[in-house]
């Protein structure tokens, strides 16, 4: 524990010797001469009669303390939060950069299609923003998979490196590894569980618009995740027909779906699914800087002026003093 406000010591500790010096020097005495003798033989006060002032005391030591500011520099709080614990998991190969949009007989009569990575990045960030309660995210692959934010509650900085990854980001990179994707993101919850001992609700959201062609295989993944209860969703994005087929059979067995869609609206509508499908609860560790801990002392401080105003009620104790 340490005091951010230590200069306010300065100041109270004269004027606390002030206020002593006043109390005990309006302080009247009867004397006499037999009072040496007397006071021989009955010894000092009793330490209980004293009591009453070493309350008031401490009432004034502890607000003291409570005006300088006490703080613990670093708490770890332990938070229950309404939401799941989520991954998403992007394709960065270079596929990604060509328009989301089917065949159509005039496209020069419509505004220019969104690519296959902008639309997927849009609905992210749509899903993101409704999802306040959830810790989220970000795993990009190509060729092998990195992990761009871990799962967390600042939606505001995740939505930011959002924006900046793209295909261009793995461009030296050129397969579709889905099994190294899925990979990382199990570790990350592995990891998560290490740390935390208990979560809830560990959520893949997949997006790639091709089949896995290198890497680990993605259906061994699959089968780890579900053992471990993590639901896995795959949103195929433009697939080739008949693509991953034997990926999306085997989602169900963890509880998540396999959404082909070939268009941005179809790509919104499989994420508002996901959205209504999955709700639940989860467990972190939030780490605090600078937490207040004035309240400790004003509290001792009301109890010792408590005590000392309790004394006064008992008739026989303010006789004897």
């Amino acid at each position: 524990m340490t005091f951010q406000n230590f200069q306010w010591i300065y100041l109270a500790a004269p004027l606390l010797l002030a206020l002593v010096v006043v109390r005990f020097w309006r302080r009247r005495y009867w004397g006499h001469s037999l009072v040496e003798h007397v006071g021989q033989d009955l010894g000092g006060p009793n330490l209980l009669l004293r009591l009453p002032i070493m309350l008031e005391g401490l009432t004034v030591v502890f607000l003291l303390l409570a005006l300088l500011d006490p703080v613990y520099p670093f708490t770890l709080n332990r938070i229950e939060r309404g939401g799941l614990q989520i991954m998403f998991v992007f394709d960065l190969s270079q596929s990604m950069e060509e328009p989301l949009r089917e065949p159509i007989p005039n496209p020069a009569e419509l505004p220019p299609s969104p690519s296959k990575m902008e639309a997927v990045k849009a609905s992210a960030a749509a899903f993101i923003r409704k999802r306040s309660g959830d810790a989220i995210g970000l795993i990009v692959f190509s060729n092998n998979a990195y992990l761009v934010s871990p799962a967390t509650f600042d939606h505001d900085s995740l939505i930011n490196y959002l924006r900046m990854v793209s295909p261009q980001t793995l461009v030296t990179e050129g397969y579709t590894a889905i099994g190294e994707g899925l990979a990382l993101a199990r570790q990350f919850f592995a990891f998560s569980q290490e740390r935390e001992r208990r979560t809830k609700g560990q959520i893949i959201i997949l997006f790639t618009d091709g089949v896995n062609n290198y890497g680990r295989d993605p259906l061994e993944q699959i089968e780890k995740a579900r053992m471990e209860g993590t639901r896995v969703y795959y949103i195929g994005v433009a697939l080739e027909p008949g693509a991953s087929q034997d990926i999306g059979q085997a989602l169900p067995s963890t509880g998540g779906q396999f959404f082909d869609v070939r268009d941005p609206m179809h790509l919104e509508e499989a994420v508002n699914a996901i959205d209504k499908i999955e709700k639940g609860r989860f467990h972190t560790l939030q780490l605090v800087r600078q937490q207040p801990a004035y309240f400790i002392f004003v509290l001792l401080a009301f109890l010792a002026l408590a005590a000392r105003m309790a004394l006064n009620g008992i008739p026989h104790f303010v006789d004897l003093s």
